[in-house]
């Protein structure tokens, strides 16, 4: 008689799980702003004005004005006088032109002409001057950024599994009794 007894084979499965690590660094931001500036520095306006020139033409002059004036009429009443005398005294010269020059002279002179004109005062406008300054200084702000990015660093592991062989199968035969029957 045989006797088989068998052992079955083992396996073993050692496993480890899989790993995830999330490491993060946070974004950063950073602002730096410059205001804007704004100055402003102002002269209150002045007006002047010069009504002179407006009052001289209706006759309200200073007496250095009233001076120059005279003078310059008496000057060019002398020279229109000068020019006269000379004028009659070379008709009275030309007395072979004929006619009779001392007549006229004197009737010239006896009815003279005036010239009337009608003038509006003043003929001119005053002098107006405004003085006085507005100064504005801008500055334009500014804005600086920096940025850094955050940082995500993932660490994984894969899982692993291990199958091995923890018991080896085997087949054993064994005869048991005494008779062995070795004929073929």
């Amino acid at each position: 008689m045989l006797r088989i007894s068998q052992i079955f084979a083992q396996i073993g499965i050692q496993t480890q799980n899989a790993q995830l690590i999330l490491q993060s660094a946070r974004p950063t931001l950073s602002i730096q702003q410059k205001h804007t500036e704004l100055r402003i520095q102002s002269e209150l306006p002045r007006v002047h004005i010069d009504q002179y020139q407006c009052f001289a033409e209706a006759g309200l002059k200073n007496n250095m004005d009233l001076l120059r004036e005279a003078a310059q009429i008496g000057k060019q009443q002398a020279m229109q006088y000068i020019a006269k005398t000379a004028a009659d005294g070379d008709r009275l010269a030309a007395i072979e032109n004929g006619g009779n020059p001392i007549v006229d002279i004197v009737e010239r002179d006896a009815y003279s002409e005036k010239e009337f004109n009608i003038g509006v005062i003043p003929k001119s406008r005053p002098k107006i001057e405004v003085t006085g300054s507005l100064w504005i200084n801008a500055h334009s702000g500014s804005v600086q950024t920096d940025y850094e990015s955050g940082q995500l660093d993932i660490h994984a592991t894969r899982p692993e599994i291990k199958i091995y062989l923890r018991q080896v199968p085997s087949v054993q035969i064994q005869y048991v009794g005494e008779n062995i029957d070795i004929h073929i």
